[in-house]
């Protein structure tokens, strides 16, 4: 344990001496020097001299833009409320049921039935009618509502999960998972 410890500072310094030194280095060029080109740069760290090899004092400017169209982040959000079959239950191999997730609308618009849909995102396919299931009507801020997948538990004995997810548009918003055992 005490090795491990140590080892972990080592590396630590380490890391921050790699991390000081080329701007160390590039402080005292800048200060004595022009800066060399990054080609000129490259090639000295390329000779064998990663630490002490100038480096250019500007970086390239990356800009990140996400488009949320005109929804806002919390127009569309759902709080779990309750499910069933609750996780982990056992089944026998091909069982036939029905997977009811119950979620609020807590988001700050109407969920549309026209225009909101639950669809299987991943896991075990043990849907028996598609893809896509519909709201069964609109759902208000703050009113619940009852998701219904038609299922067949799997055949072979094991673990199994499904997620599912609201999606407005091109936006997922309300995941909901089901995991369950399949017994002999």
């Amino acid at each position: 344990m005490k090795t491990v410890r140590i080892f972990s500072i080592v590396m630590a310094i380490v890391l921050l001496a790699v991390a000081v030194i080329p701007f160390a280095a590039t402080s005292a060029a800048t200060r004595s020097a022009a800066i060399t080109s990054p080609a000129q740069a490259f090639a000295d760290a390329a000779l064998g001299m990663p630490l002490l090899a100038p480096m250019s004092a500007s970086m390239p400017l990356v800009n990140l833009s996400f488009d949320t169209g005109t929804a806002s982040p919390n127009d569309y959000m759902c709080t779990f409320v309750s499910q069933s079959p609750a996780d982990w239950t056992r089944m026998r191999p091909r069982r036939d049921f029905d997977m009811k997730w119950t979620v609020r609308n807590s988001g700050l618009r109407m969920w549309h039935a026209s225009s909101i849909a639950l669809v299987y995102v991943g896991g075990q396919r043990m849907q028996t009618h598609g893809n896509k299931a519909y709201l069964s009507g609109n759902v208000g801020r703050g009113s619940k509502t009852t998701l219904i997948v038609d299922m067949n538990a799997p055949k072979a004995p094991g673990t199994y999960s499904a997620l599912w997810s609201l999606v407005a548009g091109k936006k997922n918003f309300c995941r909901v998972t089901i995991t369950l055992t399949v017994t002999r």
